[in-house]
């Protein structure tokens, strides 16, 4: 279940490093071919800000938790929790303010899996 787990949490981590990274440099979301109107019901002009947030939360926040879980430390359950709930919460405003498109359904998934292996992964 860890080494499940530790999988889990770096493609989450490096998804959400190179999206973020890729929103914050081309705020229009011409590096992720994302066209300008899917944001139509955000409180955001453009891409740069949820880019920092995804880089920030979700990137950064994996990445130590990844290494809470090779460390095998205390917190590491924790931090899978609460990292892959933070993952639940970010598609599911995603999905409210902008348009559906297949990634979303993979993040989720990937998510709920952190939520469950946290459980179980020692």
């Amino acid at each position: 279940m860890r080494t499940a787990l530790l999988l889990v949490q770096a493609f989450l981590a490096v998804n959400a490093l190179v999206g973020g990274l890729l929103l914050m440099l081309a705020p229009d979301g011409s590096l992720l071919r994302l066209p300008a109107g899917f944001m139509h019901s955000t409180l955001f002009a453009d891409y740069f800000r949820p880019g920092v947030i995804l880089f920030a939360m979700l990137g950064l926040g994996h990445c130590a938790g990844l290494m809470l879980t090779l460390r095998r430390n205390r917190h590491a359950p924790r931090a899978a929790m609460v990292l892959g709930l933070g993952t639940l919460v970010w598609i599911g405003v995603q999905v409210l303010m902008t348009e559906l498109f297949w990634l979303q359904g993979l993040i989720a998934a990937l998510g709920l899996a952190e939520v469950v292996l946290s459980r179980r992964a020692t």
